[in-house]
């Protein structure tokens, strides 16, 4: 059975285009021919359920494809809208287990509608509907269905439910072939009891694949028992459409990070396409190969918030950014609740760590950085020299409680007033400092006679290196060079290395502490 699903997926995959929907008649013009209706027919059946507009073409157009292909005609479709809701996969798979029961001659697609139904009927039942043959040996037919002798003993007879006929074939089965312990057996059909509804085949096929083509130990699949509702066509194309991710081998990858293999290969293909057009390098997929399970256009949304938060676009060259990707959620969350509590060092590691190390992060009161998002950040400005540049930021007694965002704002405002790369890092402290004292000393020295009465200075010569070199003077002699000349003017900080307290306000929602959502409330009736 799964053989000639492959042929038909295969015949039909090119077939089929991808389109969004966008209007009745445009989809009309796109189904018809799947159909094998006029274009008039369809549209007034597609005003009727409005709802199939909303689905994607291409996967709907194959469900139909596949219906015909199991001699389901275009009218039952249309009297059962509903069915094109349902995934590709799962059609195959309740087909299948319809067939492996015995229900052949009478398989339509209200047998397929209703197969979990059909599934709690017992073999009796099934016989007076005239569903199956009255004389079929229903243990001899779910035997023939595997590769190998499969004999469960239980007791059974035409009372017995065909469900309950099929769990003990399955539980045998997955028992032999991967030697399965009783405890493995009972946490096999407490976590993942929902393989009772995989049919034989597709639970055999997918074995097959995985032992054989992807090298899976037997430890590795009996951790991940999940892998047992893979789609087995998707296992296969895999390697040909993605064979490798950030330089390595899909099933050298899929053997470390096996949830990859449960994300259709043309997903992950989309994610790598969506993630190049942003010069995001692919082998950062490897450090975060959890992204692969968002949604593309989950993914390319949260790629176009990063530049629309200061705090998250200045973090975009950011080597981890696919971390702040993948959290954007709950990133989001605590950076505006560390914004109420007027912390402004927020790190990419912060935004994103486990709650624990966030809620420690806020109960130390310390607003400072560690440091790598500045390295990344100077980096990135600087290319080779953002090493040298951070080597001297770190010689200014409190660099660590300048944010990277204020770092850019002053860059982006010098680089307005002429100001190249170079004059910003041979005066690299200038960034430390608030952007206000900045452009003030700057104005200052741009009032030639005034700086010539004051200081006894001639800056009519002085290039613009030397301008930014007097700025930072003017401003660290106002503050008789303590270094605290970087404290925003409402901040009052008069030992440097001590902890800033961070306050509580009272406007402070504590729904959101520490970044989590709040619970679900409910209404009392």
């Amino acid at each position: 059975m799964y053989r000639l699903i492959k042929v038909f997926r295969r015949s039909f995959s090119s077939a089929v285009r991808s389109s969004n929907p966008l209007s009745v008649n445009d989809a009309a013009k796109f189904y018809a021919p799947h159909f094998g209706v006029s274009v008039s027919t369809m549209y007034k059946w597609l005003q009727q359920n409005p709802s199939v507009i909303e689905l994607d073409r291409e996967d709907t157009a194959k469900k139909v494809l596949y219906l015909k292909y199991v001699n389901v005609t275009a009218d039952e479709i249309f009297q059962k809208p509903q069915i094109l809701s349902s995934h590709l996969v799962t059609l195959e798979n309740r087909t299948t287990i319809m067939r492996e029961c015995g229900l052949v001659e009478t398989l339509d697609l209200n047998i397929i509608c209703n197969s979990l139904r059909l599934l709690r009927k017992s073999i009796d039942q099934l016989k007076r509907h005239q569903l199956i043959p009255k004389d079929l040996n229903m243990y001899e037919q779910l035997k023939r269905q595997f590769e190998h002798p499969i004999e469960p003993r239980f007791r059974w007879d035409d009372q017995t439910v065909l469900q309950d006929m099929r769990v003990p074939f399955i539980d045998e089965f997955l028992s032999q072939r991967l030697t399965l312990t009783e405890a493995d057996r009972e946490k096999l059909w407490k976590s993942y009891s929902k393989i009772k509804y995989k049919s034989f085949g597709h639970t055999q096929r997918v074995l097959d694949i995985l032992q054989y083509e992807y090298k899976f130990s037997r430890d590795k699949l009996i951790a991940n028992m999940y892998l047992l509702h893979a789609d087995p066509e998707n296992l296969l194309r895999y390697p040909e459409q993605v064979p490798a991710i950030g330089g390595i081998e899909l099933k050298e990858l899929a053997v470390k990070y096996p949830k990859i293999v449960m994300v259709n290969h043309a997903t992950v293909a989309k994610t790598i396409a969506i993630l190049n057009q942003h010069s995001i390098p692919e082998a950062e997929l490897l450090k975060c190969l959890c992204i692969l399970t968002l949604a593309p256009s989950t993914i390319e949304k949260r790629i176009e918030r990063l530049k629309s938060v200061k705090e998250f676009e200045v973090l975009a060259k950011h080597p981890r950014v696919l971390k702040l990707i993948q959290y954007q959620t709950k990133a989001t969350i605590r950076l505006e609740y560390l914004q109420q509590l007027k912390v402004r060092c927020a790190s990419l590691d912060v935004l994103s760590s486990h709650s624990q190390n966030f809620e420690r992060y806020v109960r130390e009161g310390c607003d400072r950085t560690k440091g790598k998002d500045t390295a990344h950040f100077l980096k990135a400005m600087f290319g080779e020299g953002g090493e040298a540049a951070l080597q001297k930021i770190k010689r200014h007694p409190n660099w660590f409680h300048v944010p990277i965002v204020q770092m850019k704002d002053t860059v982006e405002a010098l680089l307005k007033q002429q100001y190249t790369n170079e004059d910003i890092l041979d005066n690299v402290h200038i960034l430390l400092y608030p952007l206000n004292r900045i452009e003030e000393k700057l104005q200052v020295l741009a009032n030639k006679a005034k700086v010539n009465e004051e200081l006894g200075l001639d800056v009519s010569q002085a290039s613009q290196t030397q301008k930014l070199a007097l700025a930072l003077y003017l401003i660290e002699l106002e503050f008789h060079f303590t270094g605290d000349g970087v404290w925003p003017e409402q901040m009052q900080q008069s030992d440097s290395t001590s902890s800033i307290t961070i306050e509580l306000p009272e406007s402070l929602s504590t729904e959101y502490k520490f970044g989590k959502k709040p619970p679900a409330t409910t209404t009392p009736s």
